[in-house]
């Protein structure tokens, strides 16, 4: 049986594609991974997420860092709650404040943004004998030292028309001077282009004019920062709701582990609901009203 996907837009491979559910348990290991705080153990774990979500894509794993936020964002919205709460500080004041935003909102921006074609993909040749593909980063998390590093942003080398499959550090140093200079280049313009764009930015309610940024810069940390505040959870919230399921709910182990956390959710309410209205018939029948 084919399964339920949902659709989204990715502007860096210029379609739409499908993308599948994200179950409960599947969620709970990355809520684990996060709650680890390897911010590289958790960027590998989203990959692996990806090409689980994204079965149709050969290459997901190599699409730019921005298709792959929007990916996430997507499921997250879909799959969990569409509304992002965060806890914020003032930059100003330092006090503590706390709101609210639309995933789609944020979703809708990260597709809609002014880039050039040049910075998804640019092909470089010198001579009739080596081909240089630069495209924006596929890592979710760069590391500080690796900001220039020329192997996050080389999608393809090709000798003599035959693709080179694994791009070393010493394949790189053996490059042609000028190969170095264009790719530094394009490195410089990539950071450019993102410079002033945000993920999101709050406005603070205890100082006039001043907001809360959260930047799109691969090499802030801010990219899996941000990812990392959209789904984490408390893992002892994961172990009650599965009590709470079997126990008050007596659904099946397997029906929980394959559904998404906001049907779930559903069920609770479903719950919550029928006893409010048990407990409402109870009143009344002990007051005599009608």
């Amino acid at each position: 049986m084919r399964q339920f996907t949902y659709t989204v837009y990715l502007p860096g491979q210029k379609k739409t594609v499908q993308i599948k559910e994200l179950q409960f348990s599947r969620y709970k290991h990355l809520v684990k991974n996060i709650t680890n705080d390897n911010n590289k153990i958790i960027s590998n774990f989203f990959d692996d997420l990806l090409i689980d979500l994204c079965p149709e894509e050969q290459n997901v794993q190599n699409f730019s860092f921005l298709d792959k936020l929007i990916i996430l964002l997507t499921v997250r919205s879909l799959c969990l709650s569409p509304v992002l709460e965060l806890t914020a500080n003032c930059p100003v004041t330092k006090k503590q404040f706390n709101t609210s935003t639309q995933l789609s909102t944020i979703i809708s921006q990260l597709q809609n943004l002014n880039l050039s074609d040049s910075i998804f993909s640019t092909v470089k040749e010198y001579g009739n004998t080596l081909t240089i593909e630069l495209g924006m980063p596929a890592d979710l998390y760069i590391k500080e030292k690796d900001l220039t590093a020329m192997n996050t942003v080389i999608k393809k080398i090709a000798v003599n028309a035959n693709s080179i499959k694994v791009i070393t550090d010493e394949i790189i140093d053996r490059l042609p001077a000028i190969v170095l200079k264009d790719i530094k280049e394009y490195v410089i313009q990539f950071n450019s282009c993102l410079k002033n764009i945000n993920i999101i930015s709050i406005q603070s309610p205890f100082a006039i004019a001043e907001t809360v940024e959260i930047p799109l810069n691969l090499f802030s940390n801010s990219v899996i920062e941000f990812l990392k505040i959209c789904f984490k959870r408390s893992l002892i919230s994961f172990y009650e709701l599965e009590y709470f399921l079997i126990n008050k709910l007596n659904l099946d182990f397997e029906l929980i582990k394959t559904s998404t956390p906001a049907e779930l959710d559903i069920y609770v309410n479903f719950f919550k609901e029928e006893r409010e209205k048990e407990e409402s018939a109870e009143r009344k029948k002990s007051l005599n009203l009608p």
